[in-house]
């Protein structure tokens, strides 16, 4: 899709049919996602399908209550945590980068940026995932109406370690943002957007 149509198409859906999304199309969607860019290309993404029955039906008790009609209803649900092991995640990358990493991009992943992040405070680092988890969740947006699919980024959850509890997933990550998918006969409603002279300044 012609991505000037993309963006003007794309708005928030909260309610959904029920019908299955196939796993195969979540991963596809996710894999056009993790293109996004990142700080020192950290890609402290990590993403979660919730496909089990039992864990949807425990998440829906962290998810605020005017949201759960969209978690009971959609096709797909996918929770995204941040990783916040930034050293392993830097040689991660190195590893699976292999004889593909210059000698440059080898030093900056195992020396130069680990040094670089341990400066962080902790507050710092929290805002810097929420960034890089921002940049990925728009692209993930855009790749769910591309495929097809409508969807919903939910802000409205218990953002706690019992996610990790009900997932099985490693405290390392901790959880950003929620995001329901799947078919809809609704296609959402466009937002008052703000002109030109009221977010724009030239100097």
């Amino acid at each position: 899709m012609e991505f000037q149509k993309l963006t003007k198409s794309r708005h928030a859906v909260k309610k959904f049919d029920g019908k299955k999304v196939p796993t195969v199309d979540v991963r596809q969607i996710i894999d056009t996602a993790a293109i996004a860019p990142s700080g020192i290309n950290i890609q402290s993404w990590h993403f979660v399908i919730v496909e089990s029955d039992e864990a949807r039906r425990k998440l829906l008790l962290e998810v605020n209550p005017s949201n759960r009609e969209q978690v009971e209803t959609a096709g797909a649900v996918v929770m995204l945590f941040a990783d916040t092991n930034w050293s392993s995640r830097l040689h991660l990358i190195a590893e699976r980068m292999g004889d593909e990493a210059s000698d440059i991009e080898r030093e900056r992943l195992l020396e130069r940026y680990p040094a670089y992040v341990s400066t962080f405070s902790k507050e710092y680092m929290l805002e810097y995932m929420a960034i890089n988890s921002g940049l990925v969740t728009m692209n993930l947006m855009y790749a769910i109406k591309d495929m097809g699919y409508e969807g919903n980024i939910l802000l409205g959850f218990n953002r706690s370690k019992k996610i990790n509890e009900i997932l099985d997933i490693n405290p390392r990550y901790i959880p950003e943002l929620l995001i329901t998918l799947g078919s809809s006969d609704e296609k959402g409603q466009a937002s008052y957007r703000l002109p030109q002279q009221d977010i724009l300044e030239i100097r």
